[in-house]
């Protein structure tokens, strides 16, 4: 293990800290709401609430932010309108593969501005591992990482419909709705520069709870198709209805290779694991691992929050693009 001490000017003061297993783990020092209190006109870092592992493909974050919008996480703004998953390394460059997940109760609401639902910082978790929110609907939403793909739990409450609304984003997509299956399967193609849909991501989410109702709709003008369960072109996304009440899980992968490869992704990452809280813990064990190589003597407990934040921060790029062979094992 490698040991630093940290002479950061006015930061850090001379002093003999050692982290010891008595202390809490290291990735709960980390707070990626650090850097999101930016805005156009004053920058603060550009950084969204990221919910990844180490050099991970794909990250997952809330998003305050209308679709396209660099902006996509804001500390200020007062709503989230969807749980996106996203490779952006700043509000000043281009995102990529994009689309979202929305949990909606009440009636079916698929308009990104309307289905927005107000949220209080009080009822949220932002970690490394795990993100964890309760909208001012009481819907709770928690997110755990797994390198190309994440572990989602949507508990909506009891007596309210349950919809869960997938947004294409900006591009081009196309969804399939398999209810025997539990599943949706598809793509998104949507990086600015991706003039002949070069770029794809495919996508598996598979559910632990079966379909009520579902559809495809458009984010274009907004349009509903009911019972329908494939669609392609400009923004197509689809809509699920769970029963009322409901607490369902699904587990996301993708693959810029092809469909298949999507669901041998998801095998392969999520495929062990029963619940979130499996994923959680394993992506815990993953990042203490991964922050306990610098071992820090001196300072605060403040301050070293605030450098396993930067070490986090700095632990997500390069990113992997290297994927499984059918055995489940990289290559």
């Amino acid at each position: 293990m490698t040991k630093i001490f940290l002479f950061l000017l006015n930061y850090l003061p001379i002093g003999c800290i050692t982290l010891s297993a008595q202390q809490k783990s290291l990735v709960d020092y980390v707070n990626t709401l650090q850097g999101t209190n930016s805005k156009h006109e004053l920058t603060r870092g550009n950084t969204y609430p990221t919910i990844a592992l180490p050099f991970g493909m794909h990250t997952w974050t809330p998003q305050t932010g209308k679709n396209g919008d660099g902006w996509k996480y804001q500390y200020v703004k007062k709503t989230i309108r969807g749980f996106q998953q996203a490779h952006q390394c700043s509000s000043w460059t281009a995102d990529y593969c994009v689309y979202s997940l929305m949990p909606v109760t009440g009636r079916l609401i698929v308009s990104e501005e309307q289905r927005a639902t107000a949220f209080s910082h009080d009822n949220e978790i932002a970690k490394p591992h795990y993100y964890k929110v309760k909208l001012d609907n009481g819907i709770v939403t928690e997110i755990a990482p797994t390198e190309r793909g994440a572990h989602l739990r949507f508990s909506f409450p009891k007596g309210g419909s349950s919809f869960l609304v997938l947004d294409g984003y900006t591009g081009t997509s196309e969804i399939k709705i398999s209810p025997d299956e539990m599943k949706i399967t598809g793509y998104v193609s949507n990086n600015k520069n991706n003039k002949r849909n070069l770029i794809k991501s495919y996508f598996e989410i598979f559910f632990d709870k079966p379909f009520k109702s579902y559809g495809i709709w458009e984010n274009r003008n907004n349009t509903i198709q009911n019972n329908q369960l494939e669609g392609q072109g400009e923004g197509v996304g689809g809509y699920l209805e769970f029963k009322s009440g409901e607490k369902v899980q699904a587990k996301v992968a993708s693959s810029y290779i092809s469909q298949e490869q999507a669901a041998v992704t998801l095998n392969a990452e999520l495929g062990k694991f029963k619940n979130l809280d499996d994923t959680r813990a394993a992506a815990a064990k993953l990042w203490n691992e991964h922050l306990g190589r610098i071992q820090v003597e001196g300072g605060t407990e403040e301050q070293k929050a605030t450098f396993y934040s930067c070490f986090f921060r700095a632990s997500l790029f390069s990113r992997q693009f290297y994927e499984y062979d059918k055995e489940g094992n990289p290559y």
